[in-house]
């Protein structure tokens, strides 16, 4: 989703010569939260409520204004967005299309539509929060590695103890992961049911600590669960750049498939 979705695409402007009064009756009257201020068509600033409330009625726009203007690009994506928000810790951005004003993005529209991505059971983000990732990764030719997670005989566990038991399953296990992946901020997601796709950009040495302890037999509700690792390895495959995300996926998903089959077979009676 582009944020040209859910920007304010009507915006409402003021001339930096006029009074701090006179732009809270503007806000008042277009039920707007700021205002663009604009001198000779040219954009000098924005002036916020908050601007507004702190300021002496009788001053002008020019003195309560802030002239530190944030701009996003109205064929961004929400993510992008929200790492923006994060990062610059502002509140507000200006929409331009083309170069031209074309409306207004706030911090909290852009968390509003982002928990809809959420999933609401394991609180993790889904899968389109980590193709975002991975493909901005991959467009700024950062290195990753990728891995697929899959639990192993979840079916088995549904259908032993009951889906609500499964849930709690679910919900524990992603606690588990996450506290692996915010040790080293790296980005994981509910990929879908009981699969899980991790990004990091960790040493490999790390890497291996991580497939080994997920895959490694773990007692979770007092059942022993344990999970399959496909593993893409950005950081030593010459060809990584010239693949796609979907490409990626696809191959990390395969491998951990392989590993579930091969533990499969090795677990039947000869």
């Amino acid at each position: 989703m582009n944020i040209s979705e859910i920007m304010i695409p009507t915006i409402h402007s003021i001339s930096s010569d006029k009074s701090v009064s006179h732009a809270a009756r503007l806000m008042s009257q277009y039920q707007m939260d700021s205002l663009v201020v604009i001198d000779h068509g040219e954009l000098v600033g924005l002036v916020t409520s908050r601007d507004v409330l702190t300021a002496h009625p009788n001053r002008i726009v020019a003195d309560a204004m802030c002239d530190q203007m944030h701009y996003l690009l109205a064929d961004q994506n929400i993510w992008e967005a929200h790492h923006y928000f994060l990062n610059e810790n502002v509140k507000l951005a200006i929409v331009l299309d083309e170069e031209q004003v074309s409306g207004m993005i706030t911090k909290e529209t852009v968390e509003m539509k982002i928990a809809e991505y959420k999933d609401p059971l394991s609180g993790l983000y889904r899968a389109p929060y980590i193709q975002f990732i991975g493909e901005s990764y991959l467009r700024k030719q950062i290195p990753f590695h990728l891995l697929f997670i899959d639990l192993n005989d979840f079916g088995r566990i549904n259908k032993q103890y009951g889906h609500p038991f499964g849930d709690d399953v679910i919900r524990t296990y992603s606690a588990v992961l996450s506290s692996i992946a915010e040790d080293q901020g790296d980005h994981l997601c509910r990929y879908a049911g009981d699969e899980f796709v991790l990004i990091s950009t960790a040493p490999i040495a790390l890497i291996e600590q991580y497939i080994d302890l997920i895959s490694r037999p773990t007692n979770v509700l007092d059942i022993t669960v344990s999970a399959a690792v496909g593993h893409v390895n950005g950081c030593e495959d010459p060809e990584f750049f010239k693949r796609s995300w979907r490409e990626l996926i696809a191959q990390a998903s395969l491998e951990s498939s392989a590993i579930k089959a091969q533990k499969t077979v090795s677990a039947l009676p000869s």
